[in-house]
């Protein structure tokens, strides 16, 4: 009996010690704390716990704890809490990203890698470099003040062929547009305090008839955009490859004939056709922003620009960047590495779920708590990034010209996630960041314009996050 009330004092004790969170703050006021802007420096914490509706969400802002937590415990730390709008209002559940754990996102997860291993880099980098001066390229030399557009093209044509083989055209392509606002609907979908079914469950049973229930409208005509996303690309790959037409190499196409012969093949298919989803918006979306704030870092920091210029041009002479080339460029490994964390894609990874109790450094964590890894706050962490808020590459340099190793890096921390739920595909996004900046760097010097005056425009940098992807 003494031993039983003893368990039972010792864990009231440690729910006791729960992370202390704005518990003065009104519960829609607690949802301030979900701007990735606010730094451990500004909340004064490691971590920080805050409830909305009586839902336990903890943050965390520096990159140990997330390591500890997310890494070190994977077994614990590795769900994902649903949202809500998307996965039961709208219905969709195919990106494999947003799964809960479990064997269903392994086999995603497992047919992602086996396509675009380390083994195949190499012709995915071929890829690269084929659309790089075929769509881009060209494109800013016809218009270079629509360099937004530009970019957004090559990498949605290119995310279309290494996903479906489909060809695209170099700009304005109907299926890279209707892919971009495909991903918008994923992003709005799951905006902190966009759509309040998100936070009260009951919501999603209101009827469509009553005020207030126009989400339940826009729900319909999302789930036809998405699913739209979903079926049109793959069922224009799997017609192509019943009619034997020339079509690129491709992961449907790979993977759908490596699985031809499996007796759950219709499975299995469904499977493909939900990875392919995922890959053609997730890499377009992330890899546009981390391309976009480097170029607009290249028109702030002019003479980071052309120190970066003089060493592309040092190393490649007269001729364009190749992959082979990039282990020399030093600096230009710097520039990419604070781009990364200046404005990191994804400011607040995308929410972990717990998928049992825990207690970490005294305090209770309880199962089911949603886990938000703040990338934004890690990586402008004033302990190891001083003047973190401005874009300074030399940061990553020593002063023999070497890359430091003495702080985090933004290409292996916090920017591409944590533990189990890593980007799988950040070896891929790496490589078209740095051959896109090597080849702008090589053959065009990159400037804000002027105005009608004459006078050079003076540019502000304005990052716009939206859920799970910030916009430059």
């Amino acid at each position: 009996m003494a031993s039983g009330w003893k368990r039972f004092d010792d864990a009231l004790d440690i729910y006791s010690r729960i992370l202390q969170g704005p518990w003065e703050a009104p519960r829609f006021g607690s949802m301030m704390l979900l701007c990735p802007e606010l730094t451990s420096d500004m909340t004064g914490t490691k971590m920080v716990y805050l409830e909305l509706f009586g839902k336990p969400i903890i943050i965390i802002n520096d990159i140990k704890t997330a390591q500890e937590l997310l890494e070190k415990r994977a077994g614990i730390y590795s769900s994902r809490r649903q949202i809500r709008m998307l996965t039961e209002v709208i219905g969709f559940k195919a990106l494999f990203g947003l799964m809960p754990y479990g064997d269903e996102w392994r086999t995603h997860r497992r047919m992602f890698r086996q396509h675009f291993s380390d083994r195949n880099l190499p012709k995915i980098q071929e890829r690269i470099l084929e659309f790089l001066r075929k769509s881009l390229l060209p494109n800013i030399l016809t218009s270079p003040e629509d360099i937004h557009g530009h970019v957004r093209d090559f990498i949605g044509g290119l995310s279309s062929s290494l996903t479906y083989g489909l060809p695209t055209q170099r700009q304005n392509d109907p299926l890279v547009r209707f892919a971009e606002q495909g991903w918008l609907v994923i992003n709005h979908s799951g905006a902190p305090g966009r759509y309040l079914v998100n936070l009260l469950s009951p919501l999603k049973y209101v009827p469509e008839w009553m005020p207030g229930s126009r989400f339940k409208q826009e729900a319909k005509e999302m789930r036809k955009t998405l699913d739209r996303l979903m079926e049109d690309p793959y069922q224009a790959t799997v017609k192509a490859m019943e009619s034997k037409a020339g079509r690129k190499t491709s992961f449907v196409q790979e993977t759908l004939e490596r699985l031809r012969d499996k007796p759950d093949f219709e499975t299995q298919a469904r499977y493909v056709k939900q990875t392919a989803c995922q890959i053609f918006g997730g890499l377009s979306e992330t890899t546009a922003t981390a391309t976009m704030t480097f170029i607009l870092a290249m028109v702030i920091r002019p003479d980071v620009q052309r120190k970066a210029q003089e060493e592309v041009d040092s190393v490649v002479g007269d001729r364009l960047p190749e992959f082979a080339d990039m282990p020399q460029l030093l600096y230009l490994s710097a520039v990419i590495k604070e781009a990364l964390r200046w404005n990191p894609a994804t400011p607040l990874g995308v929410p972990h779920m717990t998928s049992d109790q825990d207690v970490y450094m005294g305090y209770y964590i309880p199962k089911n708590c949603t886990v938000i890894a703040n990338a934004y706050s890690m990586l402008h962490d004033e302990d190891f990034y001083s003047d973190a808020d401005e874009f300074k590459p030399e940061r990553f340099i020593t002063n023999d010209g070497h890359l430091r190793q003495d702080i985090p890096d933004p290409e292996l921390v916090a920017t591409f996630g944590f533990g189990r739920r890593v980007c799988p595909g950040s070896h891929v996004a790496r490589s078209m960041l740095y051959i896109t900046a090597a080849t702008i760097l090589s053959l065009f010097d990159i400037s804000s314009g002027v105005d009608p005056d004459g006078k050079p425009v003076e540019v502000t940098p304005r990052f716009a996050p939206a859920s799970l992807v910030s916009y430059v």
